[in-house]
């Protein structure tokens, strides 16, 4: 056997032994209902549940319930009849964040705990990654960079961290927002530090630090990454400071592309086999990239490259070989294949969206919920009902047929049950 195929059937075994821990992404769920990390189970925004209301009734679909809760950006996750977010509010005098559960069915929070100060900004205060869950464990991360693992069942402090003080990492000025992300018992964090570099590798049980890799970047980004398979390798791909790029399980960079400076938050979409659509605001715009893996070497290829499709905190969906996405304050449609425009929407801010059986549920930034088919041909409204007031700059959750949404101050669940 020559050296070539020495290494490559050494790099199979490597692949089939990370294809084997693929569980650990979806091990929260064993229910195809549950929505057990940021966007859902594969973290693209897109839910696997059928057989919802495919138009609404003049009043919206039914209330289910709608309770207080404090402020912050952190998505709603769910497991079985829980919820679990994060939110600010008070200690005593101290203004603090808390990691939350509650009750699916009524909304009754069931255990709270506090995980660190609260980071405040002019465009807002509170908490912005969302919560983590698998198996017994809850992993949440407060706006100062205070990383914790928490029982499901109670709350409890199972370990906690620092990032700030563990890597030497600068306070990013929006907060730390990046939602960790899990696969073969380690915890892929966004840490930044010139010590700990940029990304981190973490023991999922004790909080241990297994590899720290990447640029040396003092502050992490506001994006969160996203793990796909190509070329027979599980790789993670996030957007970080001036590149878009792929790292294996081991933290060593398998291909990069260059990324423009200007405000990044929206996480990568990928469209398989093999591509990655990215997107910035301001100055940004929007990028298709093709992954290729010629048996030794990764590299990612421009398809295009647009203005426009300015994904500012909200990531797109691509559904039917397009993408549906808010470019900056528009709702667009546009084709993968040459980002070519199918239909536009205005009036609905910078809102947030996700996808669910044939449909677009899409909450305004001032808290007007829709109803909107996912096709191409035009814009085919079903339903709105004004679900929140005030800032909502946090996606909706579906499980269960339930739908769940909140702000600075409400949450609120809608039944979509057909």
């Amino acid at each position: 056997m020559s050296g070539r195929q020495i290494v490559l059937s050494v790099c199979a075994v490597l692949a089939v032994v990370l294809l084997a821990g693929l569980g650990d992404i979806n091990a929260a769920s064993s229910d195809n209902h549950d929505w057990p990390q940021f966007r859902g189970v594969n973290r693209d925004g897109v839910s696997p549940e059928t057989g919802l209301l495919n138009s609404w009734p003049e009043s919206g679909p039914k209330e289910v319930w709608r309770v207080p809760i404090g402020e912050g950006y952190s998505a709603i996750t769910i497991v079985g009849d829980r919820l679990y977010t994060m939110y600010g509010g008070k200690d005593g005098a101290e203004d603090v964040e808390f990691a939350a559960a509650f009750d699916a069915g009524t909304g009754k929070e069931v255990w709270r705990t506090k995980i660190g100060l609260k980071h405040e900004t002019q465009f807002g205060t509170g908490p912005r990654a969302t919560p983590l869950i698998d198996g017994d464990l809850v992993y949440v991360m407060g706006s100062r960079g205070d990383f914790a693992a928490l029982k499901k069942s109670d709350g409890a402090v199972v370990w906690k961290l620092s990032i700030m003080e563990k890597f030497g990492a600068g306070q990013p000025y929006f907060g730390f927002s990046s939602s960790a992300i899990l696969d073969n018992g380690q915890l892929l964090v966004e840490t930044g530090g010139p010590e700990g570099k940029l990304f981190s590798g973490l023991d999922k049980v004790t909080g241990e630090v297994n590899w720290s890799a990447g640029d040396g970047a003092t502050e992490p980004s506001y994006s969160s990454a996203i793990a796909i398979d190509v070329g027979g390798q599980r790789q993670f791909v996030s957007v970080t400071t001036k590149k878009l790029r792929g790292i294996n399980a081991l933290g060593k960079e398998l291909w990069s592309y260059d990324w423009p400076e200007g405000e990044t938050h929206a996480s990568p979409v990928f469209i398989a086999p093999d591509r990655i659509f990215a997107s910035g605001a301001e100055g940004v715009g929007g990028t298709l990239v093709r992954i290729t893996f010629d048996g030794e070497t990764y590299a990612a290829t421009e398809l295009w490259k647009t203005p426009f499709m300015r994904n500012h905190f909200s990531s797109s969906v691509v559904h039917g070989g397009h993408l549906f996405g808010f470019d900056n304050a528009t709702l667009k449609a546009i084709a993968v294949a040459d980002a070519k425009l199918a239909w536009a929407k205005r009036g609905l801010g910078k809102g947030s969206l996700m996808l669910a059986d044939g449909h677009l549920l899409v909450l305004s930034d001032q808290g007007k919920l829709l109803l909107v088919e996912a096709t191409p041909g035009k814009y085919v409204e079903k339903g709105t009902v004004q679900a929140l007031e005030g800032r909502c700059w946090t996606a909706p959750t579906l499980s269960d047929g339930r739908l769940y949404l909140r702000n600075h101050t409400e949450m609120v669940g809608y039944d979509l049950n057909g």
